[in-house]
């Protein structure tokens, strides 16, 4: 995260689409609580003209109006793959920190259809946050954070820090369970000492068994009125990791409340 005297730096990948508006309007209307500096960036797929082009201009004008006066706002158009143009602009802008709006569980919207938001979420080497249709990011009181036992809470406690920054919610640490066999009472003190070395306040744990873990999260978020999941995901893991990116783009696209993704360090628990 920067310091109050330099902008945040936000990218919003656009394609016109209601989805976008989304993304606009959240970064829009949400307290950043530091002085912010936005990306929009517009990119044209060469297999498919855009024969709109003064239209969806003068709409995306008026969405950008939403932002308070003096936000400042630097326009991006490019040509190319979708995903590979936001990693460069990622790379080029020094962003920090990608928005992105979607349709849950009904699907991704307009380019954001399959691949493309998911690819953000799975590669994004920067937080990214999901929009859902009425994002609620100001007032969020309860967070779900799914955690890994088998990884070393520091990389998760850096990702936890930079969230404080922007939420001030109460951190739920969650562990999912697909194997009801295991031992419920030793699973809980793991969780507790894990939870000790994140070193936080105001948190709560739970342990909840479901057939998959994408299924855990969203549920246990719906029962406790969760206003925001925030899942760390891991470059290259092994086929067992319970936070590969396919889980972390399978929660942003089935859920119903904004979705925090954080890239971590491939690490493991000290012994």
């Amino acid at each position: 995260m920067t310091s109050t005297s330099i902008p945040f730096r936000i990218l919003i990948p656009c394609d016109y689409s209601e989805s976008c508006r989304q993304a606009l309007d959240a970064c829009a209307t949400f307290d950043w609580k530091m002085p912010i500096e936005v990306f929009v960036l517009t990119v044209q797929d060469p297999s498919r003209p855009d024969s709109d082009g003064q239209d969806v201009e003068k709409q995306l004008t008026g969405w950008l109006a939403a932002f308070p006066a003096g936000t400042s706002i630097q326009r991006l158009n490019a040509s190319g793959r979708f995903v590979n143009v936001v990693l460069e602009a990622l790379t080029a802008h020094d962003i920090e920190l990608v928005i992105v709006g979607t349709r849950g569980s009904r699907g991704w919207d307009g380019v954001f259809v399959g691949s493309h938001a998911e690819k953000i979420v799975r590669i994004s080497p920067v937080p990214v946050l999901a929009i859902q249709q009425q994002p609620r990011l100001a007032g969020i009181r309860d967070i779900v954070v799914p955690i890994d036992l088998d990884h070393d809470p520091g990389a998760l406690s850096a990702c936890l820090t930079k969230m404080r920054t922007l939420f001030s919610g109460r951190f739920h640490f969650l562990v999912v369970e697909t194997n009801p066999a295991q031992n419920e009472e030793a699973a809980i003190g793991l969780l507790s000492e894990y939870s000790r070395k994140l070193g936080v306040s105001h948190y709560e744990n739970a342990i909840v068994v479901a057939g998959e873990v994408a299924e855990g999260i969203l549920k246990y978020a719906a029962q406790i009125g969760a206003g925001m999941i925030a899942i760390g995901t891991m470059g290259n893991p092994g086929p067992g990791h319970m936070f590969r990116p396919s889980v972390a783009a399978d929660v942003v696209n089935h859920a119903r409340i904004p979705v925090f993704t954080c890239p971590l360090r491939e690490v493991s628990m000290p012994q």
